[in-house]
């Protein structure tokens, strides 16, 4: 039997070790859920290192805790916090160093009523090292044992190449949890005021556009039917906002985002969508007859709708265009004659909230809901220059399956 050298035995480790280090970063690769993400590395520090119970500690504004566990923590430790520079895990993150106590009993750097809560009792030994991305420290790796002096300098190395490897992910997909719940946060509170505004805006207007129609039967005065009809205009431009707000907010949940294609055609889907328009007279239609596409009609009318709308508003008058493309697709566009996009704007026309220099109401939400709409039907809104100046934003569909 070959007996090998103990160099070799140990290089062998090594290179074991490196190789599970380069496999948890690739598992890991670009996360964007926080939870997966640790389990993943408590899963790593056990084939890493022999411990009884490791934990990944995060810091926040309250301090340090405990984001994930193997095996869990109990109650009381789960629900602590320790402030950044005090005990083992916040003198660690203090100064980005690893800490490590062969006897938590015996230091006096451990807060033992901590140390004594839950499942700290049996806590002996303890290591920790710092999580640092971009140079800021973001929490703790950090193992503990039943046992005195359980941890070494392989350990320590093993435990810190570790944490070098997966700071960056567990940040990452920090981040990108907390994005997600602020983006969350903000479209349920667009969609609570908007759909709490539009009951009593819908009866406000029912009695103001009665008052408007027939000022006969209110006996209302000259001076008295041109306030009206200056608070029913505000009224309306109001209406619209909350309609606008009501469709972003409707569309970022999806709902409105499941598409069933149909036959359909093209010449019949651009006349909707000019008796849709605020002003019907000022939207023209070319279209060839018998010219036809397979897509969702509703969300299709609904896209040109919000596209001849931002054509009024800042041109005054919009032509809704449908042609066929030499393979065989078809082309839809919205052509106005305004002022255009400038160049430094193009970039992000259809970003939430860019409006451009014009006296109609909104919110700058349009284009972007039609370009998500677009993308629901398997398309793009793309924006060009009208030859002699103005935009054109066109989409191309697939003809007639």
């Amino acid at each position: 039997m070959q007996i090998r050298s103990e160099p070799a035995a140990r290089l062998e480790l090594v290179l074991a070790q490196q190789a599970l280090l380069a496999r948890v970063a690739h598992e890991i690769g670009p996360a964007d859920e926080l939870e997966p993400v640790l389990r993943t590395i408590l899963a790593s520090m056990r084939s890493l290192v022999e411990f009884r119970g490791g934990t990944i500690c995060l810091v926040d504004d309250h301090g340090v805790y405990v984001a994930a566990s193997d095996p869990p923590v109990s109650v009381e430790v789960a629900r602590s916090r320790v402030p950044v520079g005090t005990g083992l895990a916040g003198r660690c993150v203090q100064t980005g160093e690893a800490v490590y106590s062969a006897d938590v009993t015996a230091d006096q750097r451990v807060d033992q009523r901590l140390a004594a809560a839950g499942s700290n009792r049996t806590m002996r030994s303890y290591l920790a090292v710092p999580l640092v991305c971009l140079g800021e420290i973001i929490g703790v790796l950090q193992v503990d044992s039943t046992d005195v002096g359980a941890f070494d300098d392989d350990d320590l190395r093993l435990l810190n190449g570790l944490a070098t490897q997966v700071a960056g992910a567990i940040e990452s997909a920090r981040r990108f949890e907390e994005v997600r719940r602020l983006d969350d946060a903000r479209a349920m509170f667009i969609a609570r005021v908007s759909h709490e505004l539009r009951t009593p805006l819908t009866i406000l207007r029912g009695f103001t556009t009665s008052m408007v129609h027939h000022p006969e039967q209110f006996a209302l005065g000259a001076d008295a039917q041109v306030m009206l009809g200056r608070i029913d205009g505000a009224g309306s431009r109001l209406q619209s906002l909350v309609e606008e707000l009501i469709t972003a907010s409707t569309v970022e949940t999806g709902l409105l985002l499941k598409p069933s294609p149909e036959d359909l055609d093209l010449r019949e889907v651009l006349e909707a969508a000019r008796r849709d328009a605020v002003a019907p007279d000022e939207v023209a239609v070319h279209c060839g007859p018998g010219l036809r596409a397979s897509t969702d009609p509703s969300l299709l009318r609904q896209v040109l709708n919000l596209l001849v709308q931002n054509a009024l508003a800042y041109a005054g008058a919009a032509e809704l265009r449908a042609e066929a493309s030499d393979d065989g697709h078809r082309t839809v566009s919205v052509v106005d004659n305004g002022p255009g996009v400038p160049d430094d704007r193009k970039a992000g026309v259809f970003e939430r909230f860019q409006r451009g220099e014009h006296a109609q109401p909104g919110w700058g939400l349009g284009l972007n809901v039609a370009s998500q709409l677009a993308h629901a039907i398997g398309t793009e809104v793309v924006l060009a220059d009208t030859p002699g100046g103005g935009a054109t934003f066109s989409l191309v569909l697939p003809a007639e399956s």
